[in-house]
C-alpha cells in the first residue's frame, strides 16, 4: 500500500485529524513519518474540509520554517489531489518520552521514575525547543510526552525532537476553531487554555513542561493544591529551591510563572545544583556504599524466545511498568581484555562474561546480531560463544536502576549505551530491549536502533 510516493510498512498513530504511518522513502528506502489528512467524521462536520486542511498544512509549514535541534524537521509536503490525501513526511524517531515514561492512555496511573539525571537533561532540552518556537510567536499548546519524541543516535535517553504542531499558534492568530472545542491535553494543559485555547500565550507551554518534569521525577502528575514537596521527598529531591520551582512552573495564574524559557532554565541550573550537592553528600559517606548481598539463583535463561506482549510481563518476571521484579546490585570483574565476568554470587561462576564497551553506535537488530556474530568469528578476548543476551540476561544488569534515585555506585558500562537489543523477539519485525539505566524492559520495531553489547558463557 502506498500513499503518494510513499510504501506504507506500518502504522505509528491515529487521531482525530488523521493518521501517522512509518513509511519507506523512494530509491533510498529511508524511513521517515507520513502524517496524512483523514479526519474523523464528527470533524468534518464541525469544521468542514477547507478549513481542516488549512490547519494541516499550516502544522507542515510550521515545522518546515524552524530549524533547531529540539524540533523535528518536515521533510516533504504534498498538497494531496482528487486521489491521494494532503500528507507530509518528517523524520522517524523510534521513541518518546511517553514510552520511555511506561505512560498509558490511563494518563493518571502511575509512571516509571527516571531519576534527575535524566529528566533534567530532558526538561532542558524540551525548554530550549520551546524557545526557539516561542522566539518565531508560536505557541505549542500541546507539549506532553507522547508529543516528545527521542532521538536514539546521541545515546541516554535520547535527544529530544518536538513534534504535533497542528494545535500551534501563531502570535497574533486565530486558527479556525470551533466554541468548546479542547486544545491540548487536560492533563498537562495550563488552566487559562482550557478556559480560553486562543488566549494561552508561552507561558502555558511553560506549564505543560512543569507538569511533564514532575511527572518524570516522581511518577505521578501533580495534584492541584497539593504542591510538589510530599512526592519529591519520596525521591530523594526535596528541598527550597525543587518546591519554589514547582510553585512558579504550576502555579494556576501565568502571571505567577515563569516569564520565559531561559528563565525557566535559569531556575533549573538552581535545582540541579541543588541535587548534585546532595548526592555529593550522600556518596561521601563510605557506610552508604555497602551493596546488598545478591541471591544465587543459577545461570538465566540462555535460549532466545518469540514472547507476544500479552505474555511477555508474566514470561520475563515483570511489574506493571515493565521492571523486573527480582533485581538486585550486580557485581563484576574487569578481565583485561575487553570484557567483564558477571560471576554467581557465591563465586561458582553461574554468570555471564559481558563485552565491556559494546557496539560504537546504535544498530538495528539485524546489525546486532551481526555485531556479535563478528566477536564470535574473531574469537574476541579468547572466547568463541558470544551472542546477544536475553531478556533475562539483561535484566541481571539493571540493579536498583527501576527505582533511580540518589545512587552511589559507579556505573559498570557506559550509561550513554544502556539501550541494548536482546535476542528475544516479539514478532517476524519486532524484538524486545532493555534500558539497564532506567531498569525497564521494551519492544521495538528491527529496523530502530539501539546499542549491542554481547555475551558468552564464563
Amino acid at each position: 500500500m502506498r500513499i503518494g510516493r510513499y510504501e506504507i510498512r506500518g502504522l505509528l498513530g491515529r487521531g482525530g485529524m488523521g493518521a501517522v504511518y512509518k513509511v519507506a522513502m523512494p530509491v533510498t528506502g529511508r524511513m521517515v513519518a507520513l502524517k496524512v489528512l483523514r479526519p474523523a467524521d464528527i470533524l468534518l462536520d464541525i469544521m468542514g474540509r477547507d478549513a481542516l486542511t488549512a490547519l494541516f498544512l499550516a502544522e507542515a509549514a510550521t515545522m518546515a520554517r524552524i530549524s533547531h535541534a529540539n524540533v523535528a524537521s518536515v521533510l516533504d509536503v504534498d498538497e494531496g489531489n482528487d486521489t491521494t490525501p494532503p500528507h507530509f513526511t518528517m523524520e522517524y524517531y523510534c521513541g518518546n518520552l511517553g514510552a520511555l515514561m511506561g505512560e498509558t492512555y490511563e494518563v493518571e496511573r502511575p509512571s516509571r521514575r527516571l531519576g534527575a539525571a535524566a529528566a533534567l537533561l530532558l526538561a532542558r532540552q524540551i525548554l530550549h525547543g520551546l524557545d526557539r518556537l516561542h522566539y518565531e510567536g508560536i505557541v505549542h499548546r500541546d507539549v506532553k510526552p507522547f508529543n516528545v519524541m527521542l532521538a536514539e543516535d546521541e545515546g541516554g535517553p535520547g535527544t529530544v525532537r518536538l513534534i504535533d504542531f497542528g494545535l500551534s499558534r501563531l502570535r497574533g492568530e486565530r486558527p479556525p476553531s470551533h466554541p468548546g472545542m479542547v486544545v491540548g491535553s487536560p492533563w498537562y494543559t495550563a488552566p487559562e487554555q482550557e478556559a480560553d485555547p486562543d488566549s494561552a500565550d508561552a507561558r502555558a507551554d511553560l506549564f505543560s513542561v512543569g507538569v511533564t518534569l514532575h511527572r518524570m521525577l516522581t511518577g505521578h502528575l501533580p495534584e492541584p493544591g497539593q504542591g510538589a514537596a510530599p512526592l519529591l521527598a519520596a525521591s530523594d529531591l526535596s528541598g527550597p529551591d525543587w518546591d519554589s520551582f514547582f510553585a512558579r512552573a504550576l502555579a494556576a495564574n501565568p502571571d505567577d510563572r515563569f516569564a520565559d524559557a531561559p528563565a525557566m532554565l535559569d531556575a533549573l541550573d538552581r535545582v540541579q545544583a541543588d541535587w548534585l550537592a546532595a548526592r555529593e553528600a550522600v556518596c561521601s559517606a563510605a557506610d552508604l556504599l555497602a551493596e546488598t548481598a545478591q541471591p544465587d539463583t543459577g545461570h538465566a535463561r540462555s535460549t532466545p524466545v518469540k514472547v507476544g506482549a500479552r505474555q511477555a510481563r508474566p514470561f520475563f518476571g515483570l511489574d506493571e511498568l515493565w521492571r523486573p521484579t527480582n533485581t538486585a546490585p550486580a557485581e563484576f570483574s574487569d578481565q583485561g581484555d575487553g570484557t567483564v565476568l558477571q560471576p554467581g554470587p557465591s563465586g561458582h561462576g553461574t554468570g555471564l562474561v559481558w563485552e565491556r564497551h559494546g557496539s560504537r553506535y546504535p544498530l538495528t537488530w539485524e546489525r546486532a546480531q551481526a555485531h556479535a556474530a563478528r566477536l564470535k568469528e574473531r574469537a574476541y578476548g579468547g572466547r568463541t560463544g558470544w551472542r546477544l543476551p536475553t531478556v533475562a540476561e539483561l535484566a541481571g544488569l539493571m540493579g536498583r536502576a527501576a527505582q533511580p534515585g540518589l545512587s552511589c555506585q559507579a556505573p559498570v558500562f557506559d550509561p550513554r549505551k544502556a539501550r541494548l537489543w536482546s535476542a528475544d523477539t516479539k514478532a517476524f519485525t519486532a524484538a524486545w530491549y532493555a534500558d539497564a539505566e532506567l531498569g525497564f524492559i521494551g519492544w521495538q520495531d528491527r529496523t530502530c536502533r539501539f546499542f549491542a553489547r554481547a555475551v558468552c558463557p564464563a
